[in-house]
C-alpha cells in the first residue's frame, strides 16, 4: 500500500465483452463441367477468414469469408478417381449495446466449431457449417474518483487517498503485412513422380514473437513453422495417390510503430507478443527436378498476419478517501481487470489407436492420407500445475483394396500437462493449436495415430477490486480545536495508521512525525481544525 495526496490520472484496461458470436451457414456449389460426378465424399475441410469489422454507434459488426475444400472420388473408365474443388462463402455477425468502441482495443479470431457436406445430386454440393467468432473487447476506464462538493482545487488536492499499485495488461492487435511464401517441395525419392495435384494445404504456426524497440523503431520478430500436406496422384502406371507433408521455417520482421504510443508507460521487460497466421491464397504447380523428372511441387503461399502485443503498466487503485476538513461520503464499486498476459509454448506427443471396426476399415484398406485438427477446450490452473484438454478431429482417405476409395474420421482426447509459474484461477486464456507429423499404422486389428501437437497460449488471471468511484464533500468545514494539543490512542490488534488517521481527522504522516517509536499508545496531533466525536 502506498499514500498519494494528488490526483490520479491512470487508466486501467477493462473487459466490455468477451464471448463467442456463432453464425449458422449454408452453401451449395455446383461442379464445373471439367469435373466428373461425385460419387462419394471423402473429405470436407473450411477455413474462416476475418476480412473487416465496423463500428457503427453502440454496434461492432465483422464480416468474412469461409474456404472450403471438398476432396471426392468419381466413377472412371479405369475405376475410382480422386479430386478436388476449392470455394467460398460469405459469413457476417455482430455484437451490439457497447460502449467506447472507437477507442477500445477489438480482437474478433473466427474459428469452425461443425461443418457438414452432402450430396444434393451428383453435381451439387450442400454444405452447412457454423462460424463462432471469439470477440474481446477492452476499453480503458480512469481511476481517477468524481470529486463533488469541493470548493477549490486546492479542496481536492487536499484529500487523503489510500491507494494500491497493481500491474494492469496492455493489448493492442494489428494487421501486418502479407507473409509470402514460395518453395519447391519434393516427396521422398522413394516415391514415384507426380501426374497431378489433388488437394494441398497449408497451416501456419508461430512459436515465437518477440517485441523489439531499437534505432529500427518498435518491430515484432516472428519465428514459425508453416506446415504444407499435399495429395497427388502418382505418374506410375497403376496411378496411385499418394501424400507427403513438409515444413517450411519462418522468419518474419514486421513494423509495430503504429502501436507504439500504448505500451510508452510499459516495463520494457514485460513486453510479450503471440501472432496468427491465416492462408488467403495457396497456389500449387507440378515442376520438375534437376533430372527432368515430375517430382517438384512448386508452392506459392499468402498469408494475413496478425499480432497481439500485450505489456504491463503499474496503475494506482484508491481504495478510501477522506478529508480531514469536511464530513464526506465515499461511493464504492468493483472493478474487473486483468492481470498481465503470460505466454506458454509447447510441444508435445499425441499416441492413440482405434479398432478397425471404430473406423470402419475394410479389409486391405490403406492409408493415403490423414490429417488432424487440434481444438482447445479447457484450460485449468491448481498449484502451479496447468492441464489443458481438447480434441483432434482425424480424418482419414484410404484406398479400400478393390479399386475404390473411402474416409473414416475419429475424434481422439487431448490432454497436456504443464508447469504454469504463479498464475492462478479464475483465469481467462486464448490458445492455438497445430498437428503435424501425422504418422499411421495398421496391423490386423487396431489403427495407430502418432503426430505432434504444438501449441501457444496466452493466459492471464481475471482480478477484481472494490475501489473508490465518488467521493462527496458535505457540508461546512470543521470549527477550530482549542481544547487539547494531544490525543492519546491505544491501538488495537488489526488497526492500520490509515484507519486510525481517518477516525481523528488527521494524516497518517502527521502520525508518523509525532511517534517516531512506533509504540501502541499513538499521540495524535492536533490538527488546525476540529475533531468531531
Amino acid at each position: 500500500m502506498n499514500k498519494n495526496n494528488k490526483p490520479l490520472t491512470q487508466n486501467i484496461e477493462m473487459p466490455a465483452f468477451d464471448g463467442s458470436v456463432p453464425t449458422e451457414l449454408s452453401a451449395d456449389y455446383i461442379l464445373p463441367d471439367t469435373y466428373p460426378d461425385v460419387k462419394k465424399i471423402l473429405r470436407t475441410t473450411a477455413r474462416p477468414v476475418l476480412i473487416g469489422r465496423y463500428i457503427s454507434g453502440r454496434r461492432l459488426e465483422f464480416s468474412g469469408a469461409v474456404d472450403y475444400i471438398i476432396v471426392f472420388c468419381a466413377d472412371g473408365e479405369n475405376g475410382e478417381s480422386v479430386h478436388s474443388v476449392h470455394f467460398a462463402g460469405e459469413w457476417n455477425g455482430a455484437v451490439g449495446e457497447l460502449d467506447d468502441l472507437d477507442t477500445a482495443e477489438i480482437s474478433v479470431t473466427p474459428r469452425i466449431t461443425a461443418c457438414t457436406a452432402r450430396l444434393a445430386n451428383p453435381r451439387k454440393l450442400s454444405l452447412r457449417s457454423t462460424v463462432s467468432a471469439d470477440v474481446k473487447v477492452r476499453r480503458l476506464a480512469s481511476c481517477t474518483p468524481r470529486c463533488e462538493g469541493a470548493a477549490t482545487m486546492e479542496e481536492e488536492l487536499k484529500l487523503e487517498r489510500l491507494t494500491e499499485t497493481v500491474s494492469s495488461g496492455r493489448h493492442r492487435s494489428f494487421m501486418a503485412e502479407p507473409l509470402r511464401i514460395s518453395e519447391n517441395l519434393e516427396p521422398d525419392s522413394s516415391e514415384p513422380p507426380i501426374d497431378s495435384i489433388i488437394a494441398c494445404k497449408a497451416e501456419i504456426r508461430f512459436h515465437e514473437a518477440r517485441p523489439v524497440s531499437d534505432d529500427n523503431g518498435f518491430t515484432a520478430a516472428l519465428k514459425g513453422t508453416a506446415y504444407v500436406d499435399c495429395i497427388y496422384k502418382s505418374a506410375a502406371d497403376s496411378g496411385v495417390y499418394r501424400s507427403f507433408e513438409r515444413k517450411i521455417p519462418i522468419s518474419y520482421i514486421v513494423s509495430a510503430d503504429d502501436v507504439s504510443a500504448h505500451f510508452e508507460n510499459c516495463r520494457p521487460d514485460s513486453l510479450t507478443a503471440r501472432a496468427e497466421a491465416i492462408p488467403v491464397e495457396l497456389n500449387a504447380a507440378v515442376g520438375e527436378d534437376n533430372y527432368g523428372e515430375r517430382r517438384v511441387v512448386e508452392l506459392d503461399l499468402t498469408a494475413d498476419v496478425a499480432v497481439h502485443i500485450m505489456g504491463s503498466e503499474e496503475v494506482p487503485l484508491v481504495l478510501d478517501m477522506y478529508s480531514t476538513e469536511r464530513d464526506c461520503e465515499c461511493e464504492l464499486s468493483d472493478i474487473d481487470y486483468t492481470a498481465p498476459a503470460k505466454l506458454y509454448t509447447s510441444n508435445f506427443s499425441v499416441g492413440e489407436n482405434l479398432s478397425r471396426e471404430e473406423l470402419k476399415l475394410p479389409e486391405g484398406a490403406s492409408i493415403i492420407n490423414a490429417t488432424a485438427e487440434v481444438t482447445a477446450g479447457t484450460l485449468s490452473i491448481e498449484r502451479g500445475r496447468g492441464t489443458l484438454t481438447g480434441s483432434a478431429a482425424v480424418s482419414c482417405i484410404y484406398a479400400d483394396g478393390a479399386g475404390g476409395f473411402g474416409s473414416a474420421e475419429a475424434a481422439l482426447p487431448i490432454k497436456y500437462e504443464f508447469a504454469a509459474g504463479d498464475v492462478n484461477e479464475p483465469i481467462a486464456f486464448v490458445c492455438g493449436m497445430n498437428a503435424s507429423d501425422m504418422r499411421v499404422r495398421i496391423d490386423n486389428d487396431r489403427v495407430y495415430f502418432d503426430f505432434e501437437v504444438s501449441l501457444d497460449a496466452e493466459v492471464c488471471e481475471k482480478k477484481r477490486r472494490r475501489t473508490v468511484n465518488a467521493i462527496r464533500l458535505i457540508g461546512e468545514p470543521r470549527r477550530a480545536l482549542t481544547d487539547a494539543s494531544m490525543t492519546l490512542c491505544y491501538m488495537t490488534p488489526g488497526d492500520t495508521l490509515w484507519e486510525i488517521a481517518k477516525r481523528y481527522n488527521t494524516t497518517v504522516g502527521a502520525i508518523e512525525a509525532a511517534n517516531c517509536d512506533g509504540g501502541r499508545v499513538l499521540m495524535i496531533p492536533r490538527r488546525s481544525v476540529g475533531i468531531v466525536i
